[in-house]
């Protein structure tokens, strides 16, 4: 049974669990880079930035992924003098991140020597001169957000201003892609020509009852026909939906997460159905709540704050009483 429990994990981590939002993605980003080629040849629109932007745990690098992998524009080739070229290069910003550290970071990734101690503007102008000569089409930045590192306005127009410098490598028209969370949003705000130049996409969060098909079909997907571990009555509630959707923000990978770990616990045990017992142990392994503050227990669990659950492990501030003087 535990050999069996144990190919069951590893086929699932490895396995990816298709949404119709993955799709739309994966057809957008064949248009994306559609244009790339019709901007080789002469010809494309300005739109050269593409953005994937929802709270974290909504799937968006997983999606990207995938997409990357489908998408033949994206694959390395060999060229007519036998070189390999790879057109997408794909990086997760480091944290902290300068726009300084993301040009030696890039330079770093392409294999290059660095010194740290040249200027920003030359390290950027090495850096697109290296994109152009390796034959680099698309730029690919995960955790994108990560560049804001501060939300002044000045900020957020100097880093806009980078960014646009990527679009005007002479004579090669590199393609952006940006993915992040929700703070990622400010990039395309109060700088109309970023704006007239980006496609962005949302990941937003699932809701219930809206989303109530996409998540009941997501149960039965992981849980019955990959898993072979059929949901028992309860799930198929609103309670339960309630409870699961706000256990896990709405978050699509979030969501196919809990379900895996909910049903790999209940297999564990011999469990002939997948019941909301197993998403509570889930719950309270993955946030270490009290009982009282567990999502799939409490009786008001519309009032539970999910980012409070270890609020009662903090010291107890103490409070100081001024006195007056007499």
């Amino acid at each position: 049974m535990k050999e069996q429990l144990d190919q069951l994990r590893i086929r699932e981590a490895s396995r990816y669990v298709e949404s119709a939002r993955c799709k739309e993605l994966t057809k957008r980003l064949q248009k994306f880079a559609q244009n790339a080629d019709d901007c080789l040849k002469g010809g494309g629109t300005r739109r050269r930035t593409f953005a994937v932007i929802g709270p974290s745990g909504s799937g968006k690098s997983t999606s990207l992924k995938q997409a990357f992998d489908r998408i033949e524009a994206f694959q390395p080739h060999v060229n007519k003098y036998g070189e390999t070229i790879q057109p997408l290069i794909s990086v997760e910003v480091p944290r902290p991140c300068s726009t300084k550290d993301l040009a030696i970071h890039l330079l770093e990734v392409m294999k290059l020597p660095v010194k740290s101690r040249q200027n920003e503007h030359d390290l950027f102008s090495l850096v697109k001169r290296q994109f152009k000569e390796r034959g680099v089409l698309f730029l690919h930045l995960d955790e994108a957000q990560t560049l804001l590192r501060a939300k002044t306005q000045n900020a957020v127009f100097e880093l806009q201003e980078r960014l646009k410098s990527l679009l005007t490598v002479p004579e090669w028209p590199l393609h952006t892609i940006y993915s992040g969370v929700p703070e990622l949003a400010a990039l395309f705000g109060g700088d109309q020509q970023l704006t007239n130049r980006a496609e962005v996409m949302r990941f937003g969060a699932l809701t219930y009852p809206a989303d109530a098909k996409i998540i009941r079909d997501l149960l039965r997907e992981v849980s019955e026909l990959s898993c072979g571990l059929p949901m028992a009555a309860e799930l198929d509630t609103d309670d339960f939906m309630g409870r699961f959707c706000s256990a896990t923000l709405g978050s699509y990978g979030s969501m196919i997460e809990m379900i895996r770990e909910a049903t790999f616990t209940a297999l564990a045990v011999g469990k002939q159905k997948l019941e909301p017992g197993a998403f509570a142990n889930v719950y309270e392994r993955f946030h270490a709540c009290q009982p009282a503050d567990n999502i799939f227990r409490a009786k008001h669990w519309r009032d539970i704050d999910r980012s409070k659950s270890l609020a009662d492990l903090l010291p107890v501030e103490t409070k100081t009483r001024r006195r007056s003087a007499n």
